[in-house]
């Protein structure tokens, strides 16, 4: 016993049992620092059945007072830069490399992160590569499961490491490469990185994946139409702009915000729409003063009178009195409230003609230089965010398993005694129309495309087309409000709207009926 009492608790469990020799190779140095699998990417080594035999073993002897407990996830221990590929190295190669195929690919992709981290984005690609590589002779992708979840981080870091090289279009394309396969997944959608900021020019894979994350998210109307108005683009914002004033409209007419209102007041404006924008000015102010007049003020206010001040400005130069125009765009030295788009737009067309000293204030610099200062800013503030040794590892996602949609089968597709939908206690106080959807305790990826196929589920069974979403992330909770009907009524313009038909074919193959489910299980059992 005295012999025990001397040695290290990584050679008690060698010495207990030659499957614990796996374990030792993991357990930390310095508990303070804890293993190189922490300090690579955060997550502990996973264990081998063996292994568990080990640990197991060791809770019913002597052992158990010497090794120590598994390690549990901790980012706080993950090593920063060149330190971080150095410990992710050491569990790549030599004797006690890492076997699991699943977990080699974690430890590849985190290390292609530290490779970004310490600046050199050609050995963060190489390291992708590698990663893809060993992720395909696995077997892994050929998982639609793994692939629509952690099998997304080989495009994502790639594209990270493109964006910081200067080549930002090329990383946009292909950060959106498969998006398709989560097109109903607001979580996905929204957590994509964007480096829209740099590029001047639109793409037919922007275009569909604005489209789709308006479909997942309603509100996201306001970016999609702002972005349309960075393009030059501005019929199409105002489309999308009307849209979401429809939607406030039918779902919270107490409560509309004249922001909203306002902002398709400009995007009509400048696609010289000006019968339009005059009739939407009006109802903005109606609103407006409405609201105050109820003492139920906005806290966008100052917001909606800068827009309405642009759009005076708009007015003016279409008018013909372009100098009074150039004096009242330039009075400010900076637009915050009114979209990049409009402000680049009329800072074009009034710095044309213009003499020397008109250009002063918002017209001090051209559209050009605009774009560069706001890109420089950008991607400033991102490359410090890759100084936190957090923000880059959102990029990989973590692996989901055909269980995790498979559990959520009989509640998800169960409509007529719905446990999704949350009827409120007293219909009377709600100031929403939006009926709310929620479920607990799964992933959240999961979550926001089950919500959609449940919504899609009650839409076809109330004879409804289609249906509106609106994600709501609480502490507590992660749910959606929604609203059925059809394709054009009050609240579900086409911009926003999801075929309820299209969403359950495309959702039902991952998460199936429970007949279908049943069959699939018995087809792997035979």
């Amino acid at each position: 016993m005295a012999a025990i009492g001397v040695m290290a608790a990584s050679q008690v469990a060698q010495a207990a049992d030659p499957a614990a020799a796996a374990v030792a190779a993991s357990e930390p140095v310095n508990a303070k620092e804890g293993s190189f699998y922490l300090q690579c990417d955060g997550a502990p080594n996973n264990m081998t059945g063996g292994e568990s035999a080990a640990r197991l073993l060791g809770a019913v002897t002597l052992l158990a007072l010497f090794a120590p407990p598994p390690e549990g996830f901790d980012a706080s221990k993950r090593k920063f830069g060149a330190d971080g590929v150095a410990a992710c190295s050491a569990l790549l190669s030599g004797d006690k490399q890492e076997g699991n195929p699943a977990r080699r690919v974690g430890l590849m992709l985190g290390r292609a992160l530290h490779q970004i981290e310490a600046t050199d984005y050609q050995a963060a690609i190489a390291d992708v590569g590698k990663a893809r590589a060993e992720a395909e002779a696995a077997g892994l992708m050929a998982d639609p499961y793994y692939v629509r979840s952690r099998g997304r981080a080989f495009a994502l870091i790639e594209a990270a490491a493109l964006a910081r090289m200067g080549r930002a279009a090329e990383a946009r394309e292909l950060a959106l490469r498969d998006e398709a396969l989560w097109k109903h997944a607001y979580f996905e959608l929204a957590t994509r990185p964007n480096y829209d900021f740099a590029i001047p020019t639109g793409s037919a894979a922007e275009d569909r994946d604005m489209d789709w994350r308006s479909r997942a998210e309603a509100t996201f109307a306001v970016r999609h139409a702002n972005r349309l108005d960075e393009l030059g683009r501005f019929a199409e914002a105002a489309v999308m702009r009307d849209a979401l004033v429809d939607f406030d409209r039918a779902t919270t007419p107490d409560a509309r915000r004249s922001v909203w209102i306002a902002q398709a007041v400009v995007s009509h404006a400048l696609a010289g729409d000006g019968v339009k924008a005059a009739e939407l000015a009006r109802e903005a102010r109606a609103n407006f003063d409405k609201r105050q007049g109820e003492g139920k003020p906005e806290p966008s206010a100052a917001e909606y009178v800068e827009l309405m001040d642009l759009y005076a400005v708009i007015q003016a130069a279409d008018a013909g009195d372009v100098k009074a125009a150039r004096r009242l765009f330039s009075a400010r030295s900076q637009w915050v409230g009114a979209s990049f788009g409009s402000v680049l737009e009329m800072n074009r067309r009034l710095r044309a003609g213009a003499a020397p000293d008109e250009l002063i204030g918002g017209l001090a610099r051209d559209p050009e230089q605009l774009w560069k200062d706001r890109a420089d800013t950008r991607m400033a503030t991102m490359l410090a965010a890759d100084k936190e040794n957090k923000a880059l590892f959102w990029l990989i996602p973590s692996t989901l398993t055909a269980g995790a949609y498979e559990a959520l089968s009989k509640q998800v597709w169960r409509v007529d005694k719905s446990r999704i939908l949350i009827k409120p206690k007293d219909p009377s106080k709600k100031k929403s129309a939006l009926e709310t959807l929620a479920l607990y305790g799964s992933d959240a990826s999961v979550t926001f495309e089950a919500l959609s196929l449940h919504a899609a589920l009650l839409a076809q069974s109330r004879g409804h087309e289609g249906f509106v979403i609106m994600p709501v992330i609480t502490e507590r909770v992660i749910a959606a409000g929604i609203l059925t009907g059809k394709r054009g009524d009050p609240g579900l313009p086409a911009a926003l709207f999801n075929d309820a038909a299209a969403v359950i074919a495309e959702l039902r193959q991952i998460l199936p009926d429970p007949e279908a489910l049943k069959a699939r299980r018995a087809a792997k059992a035979s």
